[in-house]
């Protein structure tokens, strides 16, 4: 193989690395910015969670405060009815001392609800708190990996820059210009040739095309436009040639020989 078209090989090896890692580095702060994102949101699910169990608890305040006035209420009437004077003064009385329990009751199963919605609200902040912590710890650990990962892409990124300027340096003008036409627009400007074939569009080659591939020349496939190249330690060996099979003998030859024994 030229050592024209090996730099091309390696050329487009490199090319294709330093757009890997530089895929890879533009990635990692969104990896960053996302995992954060999610602690926020956590964060905000706990400050929320914290506000509905400050609610529950102004609630049970409020319903203390109307549990009493009812209560006081009670004592009110009952005192009022040790000096009342007719029976519907008494009645009267008695019925809003029977509204006031049932207005106790309906406020104690009130706090009763509420306090059940406070345990689950309990659970649910501790939960919350939890995984909140644990993704705290999680942003912490990827923002050092994301250093040390980001110091090690750019060391890498400045080797491959050094090394595709060699490899160019290796490529004639025509070729170089060519390849980076191509690549721009397709993402490769070389494939390799094998078969009568383009690997890079597999679309068939002209016979003539082949031939010049397969004898060194960079040719542009006439479909993608790729410079093609053969190489041929990439080639399928050709199978060995089987053994002939011993032919079988004919039956008259097979009785001839059996009869000759016989004699």
């Amino acid at each position: 193989m030229k050592p024209e078209i090996e730099a091309l090989i390696r050329l487009q090896a490199t090319d294709q690395q330093i757009a890997t890692l530089r895929a890879a580095i533009t990635a990692l702060p969104k990896h960053l910015a996302a995992v954060e994102e999610k602690l926020r949101t956590q964060k905000a699910g706990v400050e929320q969670v914290e506000k509905t169990i400050k609610e529950e608890e102004a609630l049970r305040r409020r319903m203390e405060s109307d549990l009493k006035d009812q209560q006081q209420k009670i004592v009110k009437f009952r005192e009022q009815s040790n000096s009342v004077k007719t029976n519907d003064q008494y009645h009267a009385l008695q019925h809003e001392i029977g509204y006031a329990e049932a207005e106790i009751r309906k406020i104690e199963d009130r706090e009763l609800e509420s306090m059940e919605r406070s345990e689950q609200l309990e659970a649910r902040r501790r939960t919350a708190q939890d995984e909140l912590a644990a993704q705290a710890k999680l942003v912490e650990q990827e923002k050092d990996l994301a250093r040390t990962a980001s110091v090690e892409q750019q060391q890498q990124l400045e080797s491959l820059i050094e090394d595709r300027k060699q490899f160019r340096a290796h490529v004639e003008e025509g070729p170089l210009a060519h390849y980076d036409r191509v690549a721009g627009s397709r993402g490769t400007g070389l494939a390799r040739a094998t078969g009568h074939q383009c690997l890079g569009c597999q679309m068939a080659l002209r016979p003539q095309i082949w031939n010049q591939v397969r004898n060194g020349d960079l040719i542009p496939c006439e479909s993608c436009a790729r410079l093609l190249y053969f190489d041929a330690a990439l080639e399928p060996k050709p199978e060995p040639p089987k053994p002939e099979a011993p032919k079988r003998k004919k039956k008259s030859e097979a009785a001839d020989t059996e009869s000759g024994a016989e004699a």
